[in-house]
Parts: C-alpha cells; structure tokens; sequence
C-alpha cells in the first residue's frame, strides 16, 4: 500500500507544470491551467535581430516537468507591431513570430511542447513600448 501511495504522489508530482512569472511560481496540474495571462510592455532596449527590440529579462518563463500536448502562446495587443520570442528548451532553440497590431495579424504558437524551460519575450519590431496581454492555455489531451 505504501508502495503504491509513493507512486501516486510521484505521477502527481510529474504531472505537475511549474510556471514563474516574475518573482513567484505557480505549481498548476496540466489539466486545470485553464487560462494564464500576464501584462506588460512590449519592446525594449535589447536587439534580438531577427525579432525586434526585447527587455532584459524575460516577460514569462515557464517550466515544463513534462511534455504538454497542446500549449498555446498569444500576444494581445492594439498598438505597435508586437513580436513573440521563445528561447529554449534546448540551448540552441529559438522561434520568433512578428505580429502587425495594425493588420490585426497578432503573434501565436500552438503546438507540442517538450519538458523544459522556455523564457518568453514580448518585443517590438520598432522598440516601441506598448500594453500587452499574453496568453498561456493548456489542454493535456
């Protein structure tokens, strides 16, 4: 019985997604993420190259402790031309998708989603600072 009380909480433990924002972490189960969303200003002083201008720091990190099947990142924004950078989880892995607020084509990816950790950057392609929404959903199945 003990043996099998461990093994309960290990894959309750492993199906577990922990995501940090800013300075605190939230623990959610994949299947009750539901909608995440996180504010800020697009752009800032950092040339990524091909993605305009980022902060820093990172606007959002999220750690996966195991692949998630259907995760999707959207930029909301009504100014600017917002762009959505994904660096990780692997050193070398990058994607950057540029939106124009004014064309109404907003920055978005969906998809399968390796474990690890992705830091996620909401820029600008002119540097400009504007509101943004970002939203995280999630369905596990």
């Amino acid at each position: 019985m003990d043996r099998q009380n461990s093994l309960l909480k290990i894959s309750q433990l492993l199906g577990l997604i922990a995501v940090s924002i800013s300075s605190y972490c939230l623990l959610v189960q994949a299947q009750a993420i539901g909608i995440q969303e996180v504010q800020g200003k697009t752009g800032g002083n950092v040339n990524s190259g091909d993605c305009g201008y980022i902060a820093n720091k990172p606007n959002h990190i999220i750690n996966l402790m195991e692949p998630l099947y259907s995760l999707k990142i959207r930029v909301e924004a009504s100014q600017g031309n917002p762009s959505l950078l994904i660096l990780g989880p692997g050193k070398k892995d990058r994607f950057c998708i540029l939106g124009g607020a004014n064309t109404g084509k907003l920055p978005e990816v969906s998809g399968v989603w390796e474990a690890g950790k992705y830091l996620i950057y909401v820029g600008d392609i002119e540097g400009n600072q504007y509101p943004f929404t970002l939203k995280i959903t999630a369905d596990d199945k």
